[in-house]
This record gives C-alpha cells, structure tokens and sequence, in this order.
C-alpha cells in the first residue's frame, strides 16, 4: 500500500514515519510493504492524492487544518480512507458542526448527501500519541478497501487531470507533441506525452492492445478487422500494422472467448 502522511509538526510527523516503517516490517510477510511518503505543507500532498490508498493528517498551525485538508482531498475524487489524527483540534466536534450545516431534505444523488456519506464513512479518527494496535486497525481497514477498489489510470492534460476506468478509454492516437486519448461519453483529453509512455501506465490492464507505433485502443471497443484496417464502434478507423496484426487477431479472440 502507498500511505500519505501529511503533518505540519515535524516531530509528530517523524514518529508516524517510524510507526508505519515498524507496521511495514510487520506486514513484510503477509499484506506486504508499506510505501510511504511524508509531507508538511498542503500544495505538496495535492500534488498527486490518487497514488495513495490511505492517508494519516494533522494540520494545526497554518491557514488550512486536518479536516479543511480532507474536504480538499475529497474534492479532489480522492476515495482512500482519510485518517485524521487528533492533538490540539477536535476533529469529530468540526465535522459535527460540517454536517449540521449539510440540508436534510436532499435527494439521495445530490451533492449534499455525497458529501455527508463521505464524511461519515471516509474519514477516521486516531488519537496522539498513535497506538500501535489502533494503527495496525486503520492498516487493516485501509488494506481491506484497497482489495475492493477498481484501478484508476490518472491522464494528466494542460489544465486537466482525469482518473479513469480501463473501460472509459477507447484510443489513444498520437496528434503532433501530443496524445489525443478518447473516452466514452463523448470526451477527450491531449496528453503532452508519447504513446510508449502513456501504455506502459495501462499494460498492466487486459484490454489495451497497440496497433501501429501511433495508436493503442481497448479492445471492447472494436467494432471489426478487416485486412489491414481496425473500425471502433464509434466509427473511427485505423490502420493496422503487419507487425501487430497477430497481437490484435489474438486480442480480439480473447476477448470474444
């Protein structure tokens, strides 16, 4: 698991690092290693939350605290459990006083009842100085939910970020210095990045397969091959290479068995 420790006290922050380092030899055999980076300020544990499957906070002393953190976090599409550690604020009292604030007559949908059934659900609690055994209990949590959750692949545009499902990605065609990867449901996104670059984040999933050296597409996608020439069920067509005519034949087999 990769665990976000975000602390604005160096010395608590120190001691977290040595407590998941310990929890981290411990699981060495059973759930595995704990991989785990420490930050002090807000921008930097912004930077990339997606890559984390649990967090561990206390923020007290600048313009943004713990629970404030959260919300941004939880703005942000972030789903890992987020372990807020108590010292000097009270967190369970300030996300009271949040849901008091949050209307009761709201549709199940809505973004008010999101929100409320993320803050009940997603976010934990953990008293200083850290027990180990209550630790090893949020570890165990955070671990359970990581074998639940489907895999995101994180595309990163000028502006954008998106976090996707291997079945929200048609193609990726590369279009000058950029990459055009196409989505269901109408979207798209350019990518400043090679096609080599952006597959070896999606290899790991099955239905990316690369045509030529200037196109992957998902597989589930494709509407028929014929000859040398691959049609998407959106009706986009590409050109096969002989090189890769094999993989895609076996790929498409595959995925129709």
């Amino acid at each position: 698991m990769h665990i976000a420790v975000c602390d604005d006290n160096i010395a608590d922050r120190k001691q977290m690092e040595r407590l998941l380092g310990r929890a981290s030899d411990r699981r060495l055999r059973t759930t595995g290693v704990l991989y785990i980076d420490s930050y002090g300020n807000v921008e930097a544990v912004m930077r990339s939350p997606m890559l984390y499957d649990a967090f561990f906070i206390d923020m007290t002393s600048g313009p943004v605290n713990g629970f404030q953190l959260a919300r941004k976090l939880i703005d942000a599409g972030v789903t890992a459990p987020i372990v807020l550690c108590i010292s000097t604020i009270d967190y369970p009292s300030v996300i009271e006083a949040a849901l008091a604030k949050v209307p009761e007559d709201v549709t199940e949908a809505s973004n008010h009842d999101i929100l409320r059934r993320q803050l009940q659900k997603q976010i934990l609690y953990l008293h200083k100085p850290i027990k180990v055994n209550e630790l090893d209990e949020m570890l165990n949590h955070a671990q359970s939910l990581k074998a639940e959750t489907i895999p995101t692949i994180e595309l990163r545009g000028e502006k954008d970020t998106l976090y996707v499902h291997e079945d929200e990605i048609l193609y990726a065609i590369k279009d000058g210095n950029y990459l055009h990867v196409v989505l269901t449901e109408g979207r798209s996104l350019d990518l400043l990045s090679t096609l080599p670059n952006l597959y070896s984040q999606v290899a790991m999933f099955t239905h990316f397969v690369i045509i030529s050296e200037h196109c992957f597409v998902n597989i589930t996608f494709v509407k028929k091959l014929s000859l040398l020439k691959l049609t998407m069920k959106d009706g986009q067509s590409f050109n096969v290479s002989p090189l890769e005519l094999a993989r895609v034949k076996k790929s498409l087999k595959k995925n129709a068995d």
